[in-house]
């Protein structure tokens, strides 16, 4: 069965289309490139505490000493760098941009380069920090012994990503989180297969075979204005996907970016699911190597018309989607048009990932609790680019001001007891599914963000349950220890006016 994205709620706020603009300050801040996401480092006297909380009384000195010598930007880095959720607390995730390296920035001089100095030693004093807080995460899952201990690895992956940004050379964490060395780059295990196998990236082709070129970008292969036929469509590797386009190979690049980026917000934000805690533990030990995993699978279509003549066969209801993840043969499907749908292309990506990033069961919803796998695509359609990296949840992202409208305005809501008994089909053919998807929503971000993330670790583990086959539909409130009664009340609470 497929996972649908059903047309929106009339309510819900639509985001804007990012464009390729967005895509490409996405694609900066991953790689390195912008020197926001690069230029970042700096040691105070060695006699500032690493971990103070007070980061301009740490840094003062340092700050001091680069604004006197004209150096603005440094003194810019330095006293911006802390992340917010480091003086508050905030209720949506924080996820950090990992660059490539450390790279000063352009105004540096003779006479400044101690300043930047300084400020690379402190963060590397940082990640040693972060690094050792989230070796203690892990080895603390050998002991969980009740529900206020944590029971996934959510924390010690936030931390890792946290020390990468401090110090993006840490060989530890890279490690950790599932990068491998390839000459004096870290890079993932499916990019350093493909160089082993001696091909080069073309950012207009994707990876090909060194010395070979594609077929020139976008060439018709039939009458101008028909759609280019499925069998005879271009295709574009990613370091993840396999991207089958008869929309040409520019588009197909465009969306592997995307698909990428979303990959590696969503290992920051189900940090819980995406990494088992045996093989964290074993990564951290040296006593495992990062392997290299099977290529994803993608079809970009040029239209919607085409769209829907591929899958209504397949799925008759195919007119209804803006984008589908198909179960069955395991493709995200997606299609080019003059306004593609916001956030579709993070939404299908985040059930892909979740379904084949780990061994799943291919039923995974179909008893129940599939309310909760549609939750957790459209949490990841509230991701919103910051000046630090980005967010994801928040009662004021996504589709969540459509669920507290819903909730407060109209009095709509399905209680959790009833939600979580719900299979596919009856969920996908319940009169009130657009309504539902907004309360859907807001409970992806209650369970993730509310109460200072209280139940972030059982939902995960309701997840991987539901994914593993292993779940009851009461499996949730167990987890929270607290009955789903108690659990709705928490998330009117959530939803309240301030």
């Amino acid at each position: 069965m497929p996972r649908l994205t059903k047309t929106t709620d009339s309510r819900q706020r639509r985001l804007s289309r990012p464009g390729r603009v967005g895509l490409l300050l996405t694609t900066g801040l991953l790689t390195g490139s912008l020197l926001v996401g690069t230029v970042l480092g700096a040691t105070p006297p060695e006699t500032a505490a690493v971990g103070d909380t007070d980061w301009q009384s740490a840094t003062a000195a340092l700050v001091a000493a680069a604004r006197q010598a004209g150096a603005t930007q440094l003194v810019g880095l330095i006293e911006d760098w802390p992340l917010p959720d480091e003086s508050t607390i905030l209720d949506r995730q924080v996820i950090v941009p990992i660059a490539e390296r450390l790279q000063p920035p352009i105004e540096l001089t003779a006479a400044t380069q101690p300043l930047w100095e300084a400020f690379v030693a402190l963060r590397r004093q940082r990640a040693a920090r972060f690094f050792d807080q989230a070796t203690d995460a892990v080895n603390c899952l050998r002991r969980a012994t009740s529900t206020h201990t944590p029971t996934t690895t959510s924390e010690a992956v936030r931390l890792l990503f946290r020390t990468l940004r401090e110090d993006p050379d840490h060989a530890d964490a890279r490690r950790a989180v599932g990068y491998v060395r390839r000459d004096d780059c870290w890079v993932w295990p499916n990019v350093a297969r493909r160089l082993s196998r001696r091909q080069t990236f073309i950012k207009s082709q994707g990876w090909q075979p060194r010395g070979r070129l594609a077929a020139p970008a976008n060439t018709p292969k039939t009458v101008p204005g028909q759609a280019v036929p499925l069998a005879q469509a271009d295709r574009f590797a990613s370091a993840h996907w396999e991207i089958r386009t008869t929309a040409g190979l520019e588009a197909a690049g465009d969306l592997a970016e995307r698909l990428e980026a979303t990959r590696l917000f969503w290992l920051q934000a189900f940090g819980g699911f995406a990494y088992l805690p045996s093989e964290l533990q074993r990564r951290l030990a040296g006593q495992a190597r990062p392997l290299p995993t099977a290529d994803l699978k993608a079809v970009l279509l040029a239209d919607r018309r085409q769209y829907i003549a591929e899958l209504e066969l397949l799925e008759p209801r195919i007119a209804q989607t803006l984008g589908i993840y198909w179960t069955p043969t395991q493709t995200a499907w997606f299609f080019l048009g003059d306004e593609p749908p916001a956030r579709t292309v993070e939404h299908e990506a985040t059930h892909q990932l979740f379904a084949e990033s780990r061994r799943t069961s291919p039923a995974a919803g179909s008893r129940h609790g599939m309310w909760a796998l549609e939750a957790v695509a459209c949490y990841m359609e509230s991701l919103e680019a910051t000046p630090f990296g980005f967010t994801l949840g928040g009662r004021a992202a996504g589709r969540v001001p459509a669920a507290r409208e819903r909730l407060l305005d109209d009095g709509f809501f399905v209680p959790l007891r009833e939600l979580c008994r719900l299979d596919r089909a009856s969920l996908q053919n319940d009169p009130r599914l657009p309504q539902i998807y907004s309360q859907l929503s807001g409970l992806a971000d209650f369970f993730l963000n509310g109460d200072r993330g209280r139940y972030r670790d059982a939902f995960l583990e309701y997840l991987i349950g539901l994914y593993r086959g292993t779940a009851d539909s009461d499996t949730l409130w167990r987890r929270c220890d607290r009955t789903p009664e108690q659990l709705d009340d928490a998330y009117h609470r959530h939803l309240a006016p301030s």
